[in-house]
């Protein structure tokens, strides 16, 4: 049996991709909850507004799974491996939890378990 703090913490978010359709690379809300490279990430995508809800269920998820207060939304980037895999930074060094992002036309989620 596990001990309480060996229990692993879990976030989960959920997004309506809807929120991102008409966004550009540079509206305000996008440059304040995103980093520059993380937009550039999305961007690159045909449809960017799924792969926009995604990354930022992901953010929060992450957010959730290690503590709000030490790991504010803001404060978290996410990138992904040349498998794209998804993983999360904070200050340019790699958090202690795995990702999976998931959407589809409609909805994005993200768990993170740290």
């Amino acid at each position: 049996m596990l001990h309480y703090f060996c229990k692993p913490k879990v976030g989960i978010d959920i997004v309506e991709v809807s929120r991102f359709f008409g966004m550009s690379k540079e509206d305000s809300f996008l440059v304040k909850a995103f980093s520059e490279k993380e937009r550039e990430y999305c961007f690159a995508y045909k449809n960017p507004v799924s792969h926009l809800a995604g990354m930022f269920a992901a953010k929060e998820a992450v957010s959730k799974a290690l503590g709000v207060r030490t790991f504010p939304f803001i404060t978290i980037e996410i990138f992904h491996t040349l498998d794209g895999a998804p993983y999360a930074c904070k200050n340019n060094k790699k958090l202690p939890v795995v990702l999976s992002i998931s959407h589809t036309k409609d909805i994005a989620v993200a768990v993170a378990i740290g």
